[in-house]
């Protein structure tokens, strides 16, 4: 028997550019930038004022049924209203973009038995549901509380978008939900793959969702000092010179995965071959990258041996590119040393960090490499840094065709991801 495939067949999206893949695809096909003033709440008073904030002002039952036809039962919308479920922005972006990627696919009851393979970011509580332990301006909690006050700590459990995207569908298959920060959304994606080439699976929707545009996310953030301290649209500057920081983004990515045979069995489109992955760990510092990128090297050449490529074979890498000063100089390092000179880009710029959703939706930028022969560019690339030695595409994309692309994710606490995507024949 030949090896399975594992071919993209669906892609949805939901991110700073707008709903829908199209509008993050003619975003970055112009070479545009999303990035601007936070909306969704009173930022003034924050260090960090700028984001790549989805232009959506309020998440509800309704918005889902207006975008992507998400439709639910008879009292289920009142229930998730009822609730509050649905004030955690990242649930309503995972919906939406499934429901997209599952049309995309032309999915019908055959494929309902599929796999739930998702990325998804923290537990999600909300300020104002500590108005009871509020004095003055701190937040009191006794000793006995540690857990905090009911209804509070698990308002939005961290598999909570998985158990209704898979409820909505009605899927029956198998679900893993990946919690490995910002390498999240590509580790899920490596994980459907090598569900359909093992036999476990003949379906997969995988992907992520995540939103840290909230108080508690910005502020936490903001603490570690890892946003810009720029409030400038600009502000994210991956690979250049002048780069301090990244600018966090929020939104979704989903794909429809299936084994090669059954999708052209079934007349599906054939958006990309997930070629091979790998993962490695820095095992270094939990908030920092291993300066000399030897990990990240690792993971990136154990992708390109599994699609059994060579180095050369790889026509763009979409790095990780966070814009932070330490992350994209190791990055560059190992990109440089295994690629040399490969054409080199980062869409956080244009959208921002979506954190756990980051590599799910840098994957979908990745699609236009084979869908209109373009590469995305990295927005605000203006002055190369001598320390990040690499061919960076500047703000607009690059026209090329290319039969292989890799795209990278690197989280917190040295977790790495790297995917290697091809065209299909």
């Amino acid at each position: 028997m030949g090896r399975r495939r594992a071919v993209i067949t669906g892609v949805g999206a939901v991110s700073a550019f707008g709903v829908g893949y199209d509008a993050l695809a003619n975003g970055l096909a112009a070479g545009r930038s999303a990035i601007g003033p936070i909306r969704n709440f009173d930022a003034r008073t924050f260090p960090t004022r700028v984001a790549g904030e989805v232009p959506i002002e309020k998440t509800s039952a309704s918005l889902l049924e207006k975008h992507r036809g998400v439709l639910l039962h008879i009292g289920e919308a009142a229930a998730w209203e009822h609730s509050g479920l649905l004030r955690d922005r990242k649930v309503c972006f995972g919906l939406i973009a499934a429901a997209e990627a599952w049309r995309h696919a032309r999915c019908g009851t055959a494929e309902r038995r599929a796999a739930l393979s998702i990325g998804l970011g923290l537990e999600q509580a909300f300020l104002e549901d500590f108005a009871d332990q509020l004095d003055g301006d701190e937040i009191r909690i006794g000793a006995g509380d540690l857990a905090g006050p009911e209804g509070v700590r698990f308002r939005s459990r961290v598999d909570l978008t998985a158990e209704k995207i898979r409820g909505v569908l009605g899927l029956s298959g198998r679900v893993a939900v990946h919690v490995s920060a910002c390498a999240a959304g590509g580790t899920a994606v490596a994980h459907a793959a090598s569900l359909i080439e093992r036999g476990a699976a003949d379906v997969v929707l995988c992907g992520a969702a995540d939103s840290m545009v909230n108080p508690l996310g910005i502020g936490g953030m903001s603490r570690l000092g890892a946003p810009s301290p720029r409030a400038e649209p600009s502000a994210c500057r991956p690979f250049d010179r002048r780069r301090d920081g990244l600018v966090v983004g929020e939104g979704a990515a989903m794909f429809v995965v299936e084994e090669e045979g059954r999708a052209r069995a079934r007349g599906a489109d054939l958006l990309a071959v997930l070629a091979g992955s790998a993962t490695t760990q820095d095992a270094y510092r939990a908030t920092a990258p291993r300066p000399d990128g030897s990990r990240a090297h690792a993971a990136m050449e154990r992708a390109v041996r599994r699609a059994n490529l060579a180095p050369s074979d790889i026509g763009y890498v979409n790095a990780h590119g966070t814009g932070t000063p330490l992350n994209d100089m190791a990055e560059a390092k190992a990109i440089r040393a295994l690629f040399g000179d490969v054409p080199t880009s980062s869409i956080k710029g244009a959208v921002g960090h979506l954190m756990a959703a980051a590599g799910a939706i840098e994957l979908a930028a990745c699609l236009l490499a084979f869908m209109r022969d373009l590469l995305p560019g990295t927005a605000h690339f203006e002055e190369p840094d001598p320390e990040c030695p690499i061919h960076v595409i500047g703000p607009q994309p690059l026209k090329k065709r290319v039969d292989h692309v890799l795209s990278n994710s690197f989280g917190f606490g040295g977790q790495n991801v790297s995917v290697v995507l091809g065209r299909p024949r």
